[in-house]
């Protein structure tokens, strides 16, 4: 197997991912989702999840300003991202939602709010389907890309809401598999003083869990 050069790597790796920001927690989180390289370094490091193991700054699509205006309130903290997914047979895009909580209290009513951004996006994956292919939603191959919700939370409390929406929801145990069931990802704000570090340059650098960058 070929070998690339430490020091060059190390070289590409800082001009590459090295973001002017020195504030690590809560414009840490907004920074990571507005950059496609770091967005990319903490999907690969930090979801566990095999089909982002190798995605790429370019993968990365900004779709946040489809569906901001069709909220309630406005959030420009949070942040839509489709994935275009590569070598995958079943379909070949997945989108994350991720949403950074700057408020003292849990939102309890966090995985309902997660519920109506999937429903927009799936909402308006349907709609492009159609227009390219009429009538393919109702086809029996058709098939809805997944949607990766994720929490960032500044810990003021213990984030104690349930991360399924099927445990906000009455009648639960009687009938659970006719009520819709998905997870989130919380990840603590204070995660970032372990994920990002600072360069000589004043930068931030993303570096995956259990893994030393080299660079100071």
């Amino acid at each position: 197997m070929q070998k690339t050069d430490r020091t060059e790597t190390t070289k590409n790796t800082t001009s590459r991912d090295a973001v002017k920001n020195t504030k690590i927690k809560d414009s840490g989180a907004k920074l990571i989702f507005r950059d496609p390289v770091l967005c990319a370094q903490f999907l690969r490091g930090y979801t566990d999840i095999e089909l982002l193991k190798d995605v790429q700054p370019e993968d990365i699509e900004d779709i946040t300003e489809q569906f901001l205006p069709l909220l309630q309130e406005a959030r420009d903290s949070d942040s839509v991202k489709k994935i275009h997914l590569k070598g995958n047979s079943d379909i070949d895009t997945l989108y994350v939602i991720a949403l950074i909580e700057h408020q003292t209290k849990v939102d309890f009513d966090m995985s309902f709010r997660i519920l109506r951004y999937i429903v927009y996006i799936l909402t308006d994956y349907a709609s492009e389907m159609e227009k390219i292919h009429e009538g393919i939603t109702s086809t029996k191959a058709f098939r809805y890309p997944p949607v990766l919700p994720i929490v960032f939370y500044d810990e003021t409390e213990r984030w104690t809401a349930s991360l399924d929406f099927k445990d906000r929801t009455a009648l639960s145990d009687l009938l659970g598999i006719h009520i819709p069931s998905f997870q989130y990802i919380v990840v603590p704000l204070s995660e970032f003083s372990k994920l990002a570090t600072p360069i000589s340059n004043g930068g931030l650098i993303l570096t995956p869990p259990g893994y030393s960058t080299g660079i100071r």
